[in-house]
C-alpha cells in the first residue's frame, strides 16, 4: 500500500520518497508537474506537487467530475449523476485504460478523456494560504486564472484578519517569485517574452489545464467551452497501448473535443473540489459529419486558448508586481478595513519589509495610502518619524499627500512642502509657497531656479492683496527681466495700471 517516487539521473536512479496509497487500486496521471494519483477504489484523486519539499498532498482528496458531454446547454445544466448516465459509463470503470501522461481512454464508451487541473476547486480546498501560494505560483498553464486566484486569495487572507505572521509568508511568496522572474529573463521586456513561450509550450497537450468553478454537491458546473486540436492527439500514439491504438487514431483523425469534469459522489468526501476531465465520444464525432459542435474560435485554435478566451486578455506572467498587489490587494481592500486601520497598517508594514527582502521598489500610491491611513488614527508623530527616517521614501505624490494632509496638522504640511525642495520639484514647491502666502519667497526661489513655469498672474494678486505698492513694483520688474516677452502680454499692462493708481 505504497506508490515508490525514483529520479532516474544518467547513471543512478534513486529514491526520491514514498507515497501512501489507499486503495487496492491506483492509478498514476501527470499534469503540469503534478503527480495524481487516482483510488480506484474510493474513485477519488491524491494531488502531489514534485516540487514541494514534503511528500504530502497538496489538498484533500478530490473526486472528479465528468464535463462536456451533453450537446446541448439544456443538457449541460443538467446534474452530475443524470450527466453520467448520459455518459452511459462508470468513473473508473474497468474499461478505462490510463496513458501517460494525461489521457484516459474509455474504448468500451469509445471516450477519450484528458485530465486537467481546477486550480479554483484545488485553492478552496486548503485554508492555507501560504502553500496554496506557492503551489499556483509554480504553475506553467493557465496564467490568467493563477494570478486572479493568487491576488484573491492575498485580499481574502487580509479581509479575514489573519495574523500578520501568515500575511507576511503570503507576501514573501508573492514577491519573491515576481523577483526570480525579473531575475531569470533580466526585465520587464524580458517577463513579456519568456511569459509568451511559456504561454506557447502550455498549449502541448501535456501542459494544458482548464479551470472551472466550484459548485455545491449535486449541482452541474457549466461547460467550458474548448477549442481542442486534434493534433494534440495525434502527436501521441506512438504512446498509446497496442490495444487501444487503433481506437485512438480513429478518434484523433476527427476529434472535436469538448471539455469535462469528473465528480463522484463517493461517501466520506464533504469537499466539492474536483479534478477536471476532458473527453471525446465517437457519437459525437458522427454527429460532427453533419454539424459540429459550437466552439469559441479556429479549429486549429492551440488547446490552451479556451481558457485564455474565456478570462479575457493574455496575462504576461504568473509572477504578480508590486503596482498589481497595491491596485488589485490594497486599493480594494482599503474601503473596507477603515473601521481597522491599525490592522491595514501592519501589513503594508510587512509588505514593505518584503519589497525590501526582494530588493524591490514600492510604488508610490502605496506610500500615500499608508499616510492617509496613520492619519485617520492621528498618528501624525509616526508620520513624522517614517518620513524622516525613509520609511516612507520621497516621492512628488507623497509630498502633495502629505501637504493635503497639513489642513488639519501644519507640521505635516510643513513635511511635505521640504520634501518637494528636496527632490527638486521646483514649480510644486514654488506653488506650495505661494499658497501658504510667501511670494516673495516663491520669487527669490523661482530667480535662482529659473522657474518660469508659474504664472506671473499668482505672484502679482497676492502682491495687489498685501496692498504693497514697492512689491507689487517688484514683482512686475522681476517678470519683466525673467521673461521678456511678459511686457507684452496683458498681465503687464493690468497690474502696470495698478501700480499708477496705487502711486
Amino acid at each position: 500500500m505504497a506508490l515508490n517516487l525514483y529520479r532516474f539521473y544518467r547513471d543512478a536512479v534513486v529514491q526520491q520518497g514514498t507515497l501512501p496509497v489507499y486503495s487496492s487500486r491506483i492509478a498514476v496521471s501527470a499534469v503540469d508537474n503534478i503527480i495524481m494519483v487516482h483510488q480506484i477504489d474510493a474513485k477519488v484523486v491524491i494531488l502531489y506537487d514534485v516540487f514541494m519539499d514534503s511528500y504530502a498532498p497538496i489538498s484533500a482528496p478530490l473526486p472528479l467530475l465528468v464535463r462536456g458531454l451533453a450537446s446541448n446547454s439544456k443538457q449541460a445544466a443538467q446534474p452530475a449523476d443524470q450527466q453520467s448516465s448520459a455518459y452511459g459509463g462508470t468513473l473508473y470503470g474497468e474499461g478505462w485504460n490510463f496513458l501517460i501522461p494525461d489521457l484516459i481512454c474509455d474504448a468500451e464508451n469509445g471516450l477519450l478523456w484528458k485530465l486537467h487541473l481546477d486550480l479554483e476547486a484545488i485553492a478552496a480546498s486548503t485554508s492555507d494560504a501560504p502553500s496554496i501560494l506557492e503551489f499556483l505560483q509554480r504553475r506553467k498553464s493557465d496564467l490568467s486564472m493563477v494570478k486572479t486566484l493568487s491576488l484573491a486569495i492575498v485580499r481574502t487572507t487580509i479581509l479575514e484578519r489573519r495574523p500578520i505572521t501568515l500575511v507576511a509568508k503570503a507576501m514573501d511568496i508573492i514577491l519573491d517569485s515576481y523577483s526570480r522572474s525579473m531575475k531569470t529573463v533580466g526585465g520587464a521586456a524580458g517577463v513579456r517574452r519568456t511569459s509568451e513561450q511559456n504561454q506557447q509550450s502550455s498549449f502541448q497537450p501535456v501542459e494544458d489545464s482548464r479551470v472551472v468553478s466550484q459548485e455545491p454537491p449535486g449541482t452541474m458546473i457549466g461547460p467550458v467551452i474548448n477549442t481542442d486540436s486534434a493534433s494534440g492527439v495525434e502527436s501521441r500514439q506512438s504512446q498509446s497501448n497496442s490495444g487501444v491504438e487503433h481506437g485512438i487514431a480513429n478518434l484523433a483523425a476527427h476529434v472535436d473535443r469538448s471539455s469535462l469534469n469528473t465528480s463522484s459522489d463517493s461517501d466520506g468526501i464533504t469537499n466539492t473540489s474536483r479534478a477536471v476531465s476532458q473527453a471525446t465520444s465517437s457519437s459525437q464525432i458522427s454527429d460532427a459529419t453533419g454539424k459540429r459542435p459550437q466552439v469559441v474560435g479556429e479549429d486549429s485554435q492551440p488547446l490552451a486558448s479556451g481558457t485564455s478566451m474565456q478570462h479575457g486578455t493574455h496575462v504576461a506572467s504568473v509572477a504578480i508586481s508590486p503596482i498589481e498587489m497595491v491596485q488589485s490587494v490594497f486599493v480594494l481592500v482599503e474601503d473596507e478595513m477603515m473601521g481597522d486601520p491599525a490592522y491595514l497598517i501592519a501589513v503594508i508594514m510587512e509588505f514593505l519589509r518584503s519589497l525590501s527582502k526582494a530588493g524591490l521598489k514600492a510604488p508610490p500610491d502605496l506610500y500615500v495610502m499608508m499616510t492617509a491611513l496613520l492619519a485617520c488614527s492621528n498618528r501624525y508623530a509616526e508620520i513624522a518619524l517614517f518620513v524622516s527616517n525613509k520609511i516612507l521614501e520621497p516621492s512628488r505624490e507623497l509630498a502633495m499627500q502629505l501637504i493635503e494632509l497639513g489642513r488639519q496638522h501644519s507640521l505635516t504640511r510643513k513635511l511635505g512642502v521640504d520634501m518637494l525642495r528636496e527632490r527638486c520639484l521646483h514649480h510644486d514647491y514654488v506653488a506650495a509657497l505661494l499658497q501658504d502666502g510667501y511670494y516673495l519667497e516663491a520669487l527669490r526661489y523661482a530667480r535662482k531656479y529659473k522657474v518660469i513655469t508659474v504664472q506671473p498672474s499668482l505672484f502679482l494678486e497676492e502682491a495687489v492683496a498685501k496692498n504693497s505698492t514697492p512689491n507689487l513694483a517688484a514683482v512686475l520688474s522681476f517678470f519683466a527681466e525673467l521673461t521678456p516677452s511678459f511686457k507684452t502680454t496683458l498681465d503687464y499692462s493690468r497690474y502696470r495700471h495698478i501700480l499708477l493708481e496705487m502711486v
